[in-house]
């Protein structure tokens, strides 16, 4: 498709430069709309001969696959997005996008005979995407497709296709495998570092089956029959992870998943054969612990119980060492401190181990450098410079349970900044207080000082009106950009706790009694600034034939946005995250 419009518009320039712009245009519009289809829609269960698991090796690298297209299009108008996009005030906005889609299909219909309706309904069932390395030391992406009763778009497609390859680009040949024509384009003059060197593809029971490689098709080709038992679905790793994240209420709409240590290990083993070096990184893996980061996948629901959406992730790691024991979040009571305010855009809060993260650091830096090293440089800086033990006066005295918040704020030319406050809990907050001082005292007047409330607020400039103020307040150590949140933090007049708001009790009666970590987030205060800043662009900024002026006011989206949430908690074999947005909630 893109060779041909290549093609048409070869000797002219401006012509060239302008579909691109359109095709940018079309693209980033329909992107829109299919990412709320594809990974919102709920979609029906697909049968298990139809399922891309089956099809496709036990060691795959990357696998995403929705089980059917239409099905997730049917859902998605039925969630509180697809309502959205069918509200009567947004119409005349979507008129006009719908009108640049338009033009971009008629030419797309000059060029390749088919529109891009014609494009979007080839899925006709279940869509997946896959990367595998074969043969070995190449990663081959896999994309499988299963077009119903649209043959005739696909022959057309495949013609031009054809058309576009055979010759000068590409030379065209077939292969028989279990009677199956397998069409393969083998590249002329390509380059040498580009690792692709052939297209392939084969059709069969109205699926359709790309490849960069014909050894994966192959791979795809020996499970066809969907008996074979050396297949992705057959993967304890990729089995146990889907079992963690279903849901007995409802279907997946979307299901991943990917192995790091393959994709690592695979990564290395392409590049050994430019940089034969590149293979002793392979031996720093189990002293790292990387190897122990087995997988990593999940599946997403539309429509179950009071959910709008939820989507759930599992990271597969037994008996995680090295790198990994920096990242362990036991579960305990989590929720936001009482200064957190309830008109908060953003939280979120965790539970952190850091004597563990402490410890595993130190073992792997003195694995290499010598036992007690880290010890002495530890000592040595506290020995020198404003006297402060990163150790001593700092780590140890983290209590390990964090809080973050956010928030967007205009700022004079009606931009809106993002505002962020950390604090961590903290085991003895005057030596912590003292821990500051000495610090602020090395800043040599970079640090400006000054009181609020009988707490002492140092402050760093940022560059331009950035500051950031640091301070111990309310047992936690602060870092913000967010002054005012810090005085409130310091106040002891403060009212309306987010913990104690309707809107946060609604999402957090989903989260388990003991938690690793917690989020809530109000998409409607988060959209509002980015949604009135694109109101506000002139029509020349945007894109030509789009008037924002059409836009509706931000109250219009706003009924259709709802409180989320999720939380993380930890597993024999792994952690689990949650994420949800409610189907009903208070604003």
């Amino acid at each position: 498709m893109s060779g041909a419009a290549v093609s048409l518009w070869m000797n002219d320039r401006n012509g060239l430069e302008t579909l691109m712009k359109r095709i940018w245009l079309a693209t980033t519009l329909m992107l829109c709309g299919l990412a709320q289809a594809l990974f919102v829609g709920q979609v029906a269960r697909a049968e298990d001969e139809a399922s891309g698991a089956k099809l496709l090796p036990k060691d795959t690298l990357l696998f995403v696959s929705v089980p059917s297209i239409p099905d997730s299009n049917e859902e998605f108008e039925k969630s509180l997005t697809g309502a959205m996009f069918h509200d009567p005030e947004l119409k005349p906005f979507l008129d006009d996008v719908q009108k640049k889609i338009d033009e971009l299909s008629e030419k797309l219909q000059q060029e390749i005979g088919v529109s891009i309706n014609d494009l979007l309904e080839i899925p006709q069932g279940e869509l997946t995407f896959a990367v595998v390395e074969r043969p070995a030391r190449k990663l081959a992406p896999i994309l499988i497709v299963d077009y119903g009763d649209k043959k005739e778009t696909v022959d057309k497609l495949l013609k031009k296709l054809h058309e576009g390859l055979e010759g000068d680009i590409a030379e065209h040949s077939v292969e028989e495998v279990d009677d199956i024509k397998v069409h393969v384009y083998t590249f002329k003059n390509s380059d040498p570092d580009n690792p692709f060197k052939t297209l392939a593809y084969f059709c069969e029971d109205s699926t359709l089956v790309f490849s960069t490689e014909v050894a994966a098709l192959k791979e795809v080709l020996d499970r066809w029959d969907g008996e074979g038992s050396d297949t992705l679905a057959d993967n304890d790793i990729y089995k146990y992870i889907q079992d963690r994240c279903k849901e007995e209420s409802g279907e997946p709409d979307l299901v991943w998943y990917l192995s790091p240590i393959g994709l690592i290990q695979s990564g290395l083993n392409m590049a050994q054969s430019v940089v034969p070096q590149a293979g002793v990184a392979a031996i720093f893996l189990p002293t790292l612990g990387i190897d122990r980061l087995k997988g990593w996948g999940g599946a997403s629901f539309t429509g179950v119980g009071e959910y709008d959406s939820i989507s759930k992730a599992f990271v597969f790691s037994e008996q995680p060492k090295g790198v990994l024991e920096v990242f362990l979040f036991p579960a305990t009571d989590l929720a936001p401190p009482k200064w957190v305010s309830a008109d908060t855009s953003v939280y979120f809060g965790g539970n952190w181990n850091i004597p563990q993260a402490y410890t595993a650091i130190e073992t792997m830096i003195d694995g290499f450098q010598g036992r007690g090293f880290t010890a002495k440089q530890l000592d040595r800086a506290a020995d020198g410079g404003p006297g402060i033990h990163p150790k001593k006066d700092v780590i140890d005295l983290l209590d390990g349970k964090f809080h973050m918040v956010q928030g967007f704020e205009e700022n004079e030319d009606g931009v809106p900044t993002q505002q962020f406050l950390i604090a961590f809990d903290v085991k003895d907050a005057a030596k912590m207080k003292k821990t500051l001082a000495k610090a602020a005292k090395a800043g040599e007047g970079q640090v400006e000082t000054r009181e609020f409330n009988g707490e002492t607020i140092y402050e760093v400039s940022a560059g331009g009106d950035q500051v950031i103020s640091l301070a111990v307040a309310a047992g936690h150590f602060v870092v913000t950009n967010d002054t005012p949140t810090l005085e409130g933090m310091l106040r002891t007049d403060s009212q309306g706790s987010l913990a104690d708001s309707p809107a946060y009790k609604k999402v957090a009666k989903h989260f388990p009694a003991k938690v690793s970590m917690i989020s809530y987030s109000r998409s409607d205060s988060q959209l509002k600034a980015l949604y009135e800043m694109l109101k506000g662009l002139d029509n020349s900024e945007f894109i030509e034939g789009i008037d924002l002026q059409k836009l509706p006011p931000f109250e219009t989206l706003q009924k259709y946005l709802r409180p989320s949430g999720s939380f993380t908690v930890p597993d024999k074999k792994g952690a689990l995250t949650v994420g949800f947005q409610l189907r009903e909630g208070d604003k």
